[in-house]
């Protein structure tokens, strides 16, 4: 039986993958914060239409900055 993952547990699972992307770089705890909350809003958006990365991938390059 395939149990499902709640949404802040697939946002965390996108937050370490984004961070592992970045590398060395450290974030502070306010950035940290404010990028689990994006990858919530990225894993909770349910879209009527096609979609595009560019709202996520702009606000994490603002986050990483």
């Amino acid at each position: 039986m395939e149990q499902r993952k709640s949404e802040a547990e697939v946002a965390l699972e996108l937050m370490r993958l984004v961070l592992e992307q970045a590398g060395s770089r450290r974030l502070s705890p306010t950035r940290t914060l404010a990028l689990y909350h994006l990858c919530k809003e990225a894993v909770a958006y349910n879209p009527e239409g096609a979609v595009t990365a560019e709202y996520l991938e702009d606000n994490l390059k603002k986050l990483l900055q």
